[in-house]
């Protein structure tokens, strides 16, 4: 009978080969734990990883598409508050120009002067208003800012042309009728204010581009995600406060007063009705955008579903598989352990 003889350090290397694959799973092992998925997704799957790649990509996708419409839908809000903003202030003129119509002495018209002043000055600031580098209201011009304020130049050209108008009439400006300023108010002034003057690139108001911002919300939709600063309800807003201003300063008499103050509401009001309609547009693009992440959500959650079908592991399996393998590399310590302090001087 022959005898054979195997080395410690034989057994102790076998052992540390052990070790080393125990810790390889023991890792894998972890991961897939923690993670819920596959270690090696390639390995695991095989020919299906293929369609893990392809629905993590659409899941990747749809995460893009979220992040952009969360940007669209700030800049929408930032610009309802603008325009809820502006309105506010426009009824308010409003109301000051309604108790002018009852009373036309001194100081009712410089309250009114001032309201009319400050309401400007509101409606511009607010125009102007730059969220995350963005002009809000200079349509896809978002780098520039959209209105300049030219009240000085247009008052003078208002003051001019009424004097000229007077004079055609062979009358004082004191001596104007109501009807007759009517006339001189929607013929000469109100061009003024028209969006070809608006937009002049030297004397107009605004660099505004009249095209909105346009933006991507879904694979199929496409909604404007901006207004601007070109539309009637700012142009009309103007018009009514640099007339006011302009006008009042005039000796007018109380007829032709009046006839101010009308056209000045009129045009107030319908500088209020257009950036309402202005607001409900944006609120249209709004409602697009939510019903767009809804359905959204619906196709991530049904991928996710599908990944989680396709590269899930059993969390309790991968838990269980932990603490063998922390046991088989406990003992696999304790035995090479063991094998190191055997020396044949213990047996001498």
């Amino acid at each position: 009978m022959k005898s054979s003889f195997i080395s410690s350090s034989a057994i102790q290397n076998a052992m540390r080969l052990t070790i080393r694959q125990g810790q390889n799973q023991m890792t894998k092992a972890t991961m897939e734990a923690t993670t819920g998925v596959y270690a090696d997704i390639g390995v695991s799957l095989g020919g299906n990883a293929a369609r893990s790649v392809d629905f993590s990509r659409e899941v990747d996708r749809i995460d893009s598409i979220k992040s952009s419409n969360s940007l669209v839908t700030a800049r929408m809000e930032s610009s309802q508050l603008g325009l809820s903003k502006m309105k506010d202030v426009g009824d308010g003129l409003v109301s000051k120009l309604t108790a002018l119509q009852g009373s036309h002495d001194p100081g009712s018209i410089t309250v009114a002067v001032q309201s009319a002043t400050s309401a400007l000055s509101t409606m511009m600031d607010t125009a102007n208003t730059m969220v995350n580098g963005e002009y809000l209201f200079s349509g896809i011009n978002t780098d520039v800012q959209p209105l300049s304020d030219k009240t000085t130049a247009t008052s003078a050209d208002i003051d001019t042309a009424l004097n000229t108008y007077a004079t055609g009439l062979g009358k004082a400006v004191s001596d104007l009728t109501g009807d007759e300023m009517e006339t001189f108010i929607t013929s000469t002034v109100e061009p003024m204010f028209s969006e070809a003057n608006w937009t002049d690139p030297t004397t107009g108001w605004s660099q505004a581009s009249s095209q909105n911002m346009t933006s991507r919300i879904s694979n199929s939709e496409v909604i404007e995600s901006s207004t601007n600063a070109n539309s009637e309800g700012m142009r009309y807003f103007a018009l009514a406060s640099v007339m006011t201003s302009a006008l009042f300063s005039q000796d007018l008499s109380s007829d032709a007063m009046s006839t101010v103050s009308k056209q000045a509401i009129s045009y107030t009001t319908k500088a209020t009705s257009g950036l309402v309609t202005q607001a409900s547009q944006l609120g249209l693009s709004q409602e697009r955008v939510k019903k767009s992440n809804d359905a959204l959500d619906a196709q991530s959650n049904i991928i996710k579903n599908k990944l989680v079908d396709l590269q899930g592991v059993d969390p309790y399996e991968a838990s269980t598989l932990v603490k063998t393998l922390e046991t088989q590399l406990e003992t696999a310590y304790t035995i090479v352990s063991k094998i190191q302090q055997l020396s044949l001087v213990n047996y001498l």
